[in-house]
């Protein structure tokens, strides 16, 4: 198989119509890209997108509902393209983001991480976790992150490939994982600004939130371990 110069990686439950949307956009702006779905145990029918759109994409399924990380990294495990980068399926950054991010990969970032500073739609609750979450952060791993949740991240196909192949955690707290080992792997971060145009219902309710927590001391506890 030739190699592509870029894959999309799209992680999707329960979000059929958006992501077909999605992804039509996505090859109107990158015809040349590898467009890798993985429908995350989805009860709603997203299995009919791999007949929608056929060999324009590459559609991978889990059984049942695993997570978030669990899909990017089955994903990033089938990503073919030299730059990979994931985005939600609702594709809440538009094309641009994708873009900025392409490009610092480019010019010499090895990963590349989206960076909100105004948040849409956001529930009280988030709002009210949100300083907290940041703060222990900041205590636990010595982050200095504006946001760290943002779901549109690039690497460069090596230092992809190897942060994924090393993740453990299967859930939302992925995106702190990758962060963590791209700096304990030393990779050069390069952070762009990306702003919120479109979102659909988020799955991300207190149940998810309270889970995040758990896995963030899963993390730091399991790469603390590793290291002894």
């Amino acid at each position: 198989m030739n190699q592509k110069e870029l894959s999309i990686i799209i992680p999707s439950y329960q979000k059929k119509e958006w992501l077909q949307r999605t992804i039509d956009i996505l090859l109107k702006y990158f015809p040349e890209a590898e467009i890798i779905v993985i429908n995350d145990g989805s009860q709603d029918n997203t299995e009919k997108i791999k007949n929608i759109f056929g060999n324009r994409i590459v559609y991978l399924e889990n059984e049942k509902n695993q997570g978030k990380g669990f899909s990017l990294k089955k994903g990033f495990k089938e990503a073919n393209g030299q730059y990979l980068i994931f985005t939600d399926d609702d594709l809440p950054y538009g094309i641009e983001s994708i873009k900025d991010a392409l490009q610092e990969l480019k010019t010499g970032a090895e990963v590349v991480i989206g960076e909100r500073h105004d948040f849409y739609n956001d529930k009280l609750l988030k709002k009210l976790l949100r300083p907290l979450l940041y703060l222990f952060l900041e205590i636990s791993f010595g982050f200095h992150y504006f946001d760290t949740q943002a779901g549109l991240k690039g690497f460069k196909r090596e230092a992809g490939k190897t942060i994924f192949s090393l993740t453990f955690t299967d859930q939302f707290a992925i995106d702190v994982e990758i962060l963590y080992l791209s700096r304990k792997l030393e990779y050069s971060v390069k952070t762009i600004l990306i702003k919120q145009q479109n979102f659909g219902p988020s799955k991300f309710n207190l149940k998810g939130i309270m889970k995040m927590f758990f896995d963030l001391f899963k993390i730091r506890l399991h790469h603390y371990y590793e290291k002894k």
